[in-house]
């Protein structure tokens, strides 16, 4: 009679199979029932989110009359005029210095603040409740706090500043041409960094402690540690928090409209204040708005397809980490048995 034998020896561990998941059309199709739930948001949504981009569309290529009339469809004619203005590089201009200086400095505060407040403190609890103020207060209230406090007659930046002789006069933050844009930008950091703050909390804690006692028993320093550990771990979450900042500051029509209106002499109107001031400010050009509207939207949908990607990519890697986990206490209960 045979008898069955077995070596001992090193598992042999089955080749991965890759299986490809099916596209979101797809899966769309497979959950059609389950849609029928959310029909009616969708629906609603529908109405008052798609109607209005559609209609923007078209009236780009139309001719509207500020005193009523019948359209003329004039092609891309409202776009060439729209980027011919003589404004349009200055607000392109000012758009991209808000957009990067805010997303800058709001992610290296609210880093800073995030491993501050990560670390035991004294009240920590109440540290953070303290710091996360300026982003649960809307954003009309903020800005006229701002509004107040950089007034030239008497707000209190500029009776600090003399009370304590750095300045002679008080300085028209707002109201004048030089220090617009870099006062609105530090009070919308402001309005900001507790937004980062929060994810890079959220992303410190899932940082393995192992890493840093390792670290540290290694000899690395505490910028080592921050800049081989902290930093490459946190690197996801960086990348996801300074894009939705990048949407949120190309979008910020609330904060720049109260403080400033976009003045003095557009020197700080962005695109999103510039469109609303072609539509409904003086005589209204529907179609310059509808243009810049349009290329507005384009500049979004690409950070939005990024976004998306960057999303999909991360998931996928964190299903292959599982699987790759999964498979090695596989391994090691194989080997144990035997």
């Amino acid at each position: 009679m045979a008898t069955a034998t077995r070596t001992l020896g090193r598992p042999q561990i089955a080749p991965r199979v890759t299986v490809q998941e099916p596209g979101v059309f797809k899966r769309m199709w497979k959950h059609r029932a389950d849609y029928l739930y959310v029909f009616p948001a969708i629906f609603a949504m529908g109405i008052v989110i798609l109607y209005p981009l559609v209609e923007m569309f078209r009236l780009s290529f139309y001719y509207t009359s500020p005193y009523g009339g019948a359209q003329k469809f004039v092609g891309f004619d409202n776009y060439a005029e729209a980027v011919s203005d003589e404004h349009f590089g200055l607000v392109v201009k000012n758009t991209l210095v808000w957009t990067a200086a805010s997303t800058i400095f709001a992610l290296l505060i609210g880093l800073v603040a995030a491993i501050i407040v990560s670390r035991p403190l004294f009240a920590r609890g109440l540290v953070r409740g303290i710091l996360i103020i300026p982003w649960i207060i809307s954003a009309t209230t903020a800005a006229f706090i701002w509004k107040w406090m950089y007034n030239a007659d008497f707000g209190i930046i500029s009776w600090i500043l003399i009370r304590f002789h750095l300045i002679e006069k008080p300085l028209k933050f707002i109201d004048g041409t030089d220090f617009v844009l870099p006062s609105i930008i530090v009070a919308n950091v402001w309005k900001e960094f507790p937004f980062a703050m929060i994810m890079l909390i959220a992303g410190l804690q899932t940082i393995p402690e192992q890493l840093y006692s390792a670290a540290k028993v290694d000899g690395a320093g505490r910028w080592r540690r921050f800049t081989e550990i902290t930093l490459p771990q946190l690197s996801p979450i960086l990348l996801v928090t300074s894009l939705l900042l990048v949407f949120a500051n190309m979008n910020a029509f609330t904060f720049v409209w109260v403080l400033t209106g976009g003045g003095p002499v557009y020197r700080s109107a962005i695109f999103v204040t510039q469109v609303y001031s072609q539509a409904f400010v003086g005589s209204p050009h529907f179609e310059l708005a509808s243009a810049m509207g349009v290329i507005l939207f384009l500049i979004l949908m690409v950070f939005a397809v990024f976004y998306v990607w960057l999303f999909n990519r991360q998931s996928r890697t964190s299903h292959v980490v599982e699987d790759e986990e999964e498979g090695g206490l596989a391994l090691l209960n194989v080997t144990n048995a035997e």
